[in-house]
């Protein structure tokens, strides 16, 4: 016995991310004490999060809370808060696609969801975004298998591949695809294309930035010209796609893009917003690559196409700092059409991830 509450967690690893699952009956309602107590727990605000589970970095302080979905055809209500490290605040507005990937094993494990043979499928709702997600979680014979062949660049040794099929993902922050109406604005001499989809983000050229965009993430992070430039533009976005003052926000995300020498492919650099990731998130991914197949947009014009380009279906290859990442994207049947209204242009994307469970017991804050 001792004087510290506790609630049953799991610590987990989704794609090139970590954080602790909980159940939602666990934890409180009321947003201001839950916001407290996510806090105690990973250990913010403190660089370090010495006192808590967060481990230093915003790719390792995120928390996913659970629960059994009301409606019909989903299994899971996936509810997602991004834990500051040296900030006394948690931010409700994004979501993470990484760890997304934790949650058909978890939901498996906690006998959410009943596994099937070979493959068992675990349909998710996003609450942050409102987005649907199917899981492909690999169960030979009806039973939960972590490790496996397939690797993920930004993680060492390999595991089960986990796909993750994403629909209804266009306009989630904004309610629109283009929150400005354009596929292309000018914000302070910097052209940038604002677009919404899985998450919302500004896209520009690299080079805009007096950047090559091939650098790694720890000389950008070290470039505080270069962030606080990068800062300046993402204000004026943010009140141009209608979100308000976006400071002190993650929300919209940013991606610097440059040409990669190899075909279907492009060079990304995405900040979360205030540092550049290590490698590249999920939601980012969709964004990123679904962007590049719309014409006029800033990543159509860098994108060096395959000849014969499939709008139907496509796969997109993002190289980040540690590596690349793919995206399989299916283009909605009237692609060409609805592009005059700039809407129902991307019915999914698909991305394969690992995941593994760290540990499970009780959490003491």
């Amino acid at each position: 016995m001792n004087d510290l509450r506790s609630i049953p967690a799991y610590l987990m690893r989704g794609g090139t991310s970590k954080g602790l699952i909980f159940h939602k009956k666990d934890l409180p309602n009321d947003r201001n004490v839950l916001t407290q107590n996510l806090l105690k727990i990973m250990g913010s605000p403190d660089v370090r999060q010495i006192n808590g589970l967060g481990g230093g970095t915003s790719v390792t302080s995120k928390v996913c809370i659970i629960s059994k979905s009301l409606e019909k055809d989903v299994d899971i209500d996936y509810f997602f808060a991004q834990v500051e490290v040296d900030r006394n605040h948690v931010d409700y507005a994004p979501t993470c696609g990484n760890m997304l990937s934790a949650l058909g094993p978890f939901a498996i494990e906690e006998g959410l969801v009943e596994a099937s043979n070979e493959i068992t499928k675990v349909n998710v709702k996003s609450i942050n975004t409102n987005a649907l997600i199917t899981l492909d979680v690999p169960t030979p014979d009806g039973k939960l298998k972590y490790s496996g062949n397939f690797k993920i660049d930004g993680v060492p040794g390999s595991g089960s591949q986990i796909l993750m099929n994403f629909k209804n993902l266009e306009g989630k922050s904004t309610g629109k695809l283009f929150p400005t109406g354009n596929t292309i604005d000018t914000f302070d001499g910097i052209n940038v294309t604002c677009f919404d989809l899985a998450t919302s983000m500004m896209i520009c050229d690299a080079k805009e930035f007096n950047i090559l965009g091939n650098e790694n993430s720890k000389e950008l992070n070290n470039n505080r010209k270069l962030l606080d430039r990068i800062e300046q533009i993402r204000l004026i976005a943010g009140m141009k796609m209608g979100m308000g003052d976006v400071r002190g926000k993650v929300l919209p995300k940013v991606s610097l893009l440059s040409k990669s020498l190899n075909k279907n492919s492009i060079i990304s650099r995405y900040f979360t917003p205030y540092s550049c990731h290590e490698t590249h998130a999920v939601t980012g991914t969709c964004c990123v690559a679904s962007s590049c197949l719309i014409p006029g947009t800033i990543g159509f014009n860098l994108l060096e196409k395959n000849e014969g380009l499939d709008l139907q279906s496509e796969i997109i290859k993002i190289e980040h700092p540690m590596g690349t990442i793919d995206c399989a994207i299916v283009l909605n049947s009237n692609f060409k059409n609805n592009l005059i209204l700039k809407k129902d242009l991307i019915k999914s994307c698909g991305i394969y991830r690992t995941s593994r469970i760290l540990m499970k017991g009780q959490v003491y804050f």
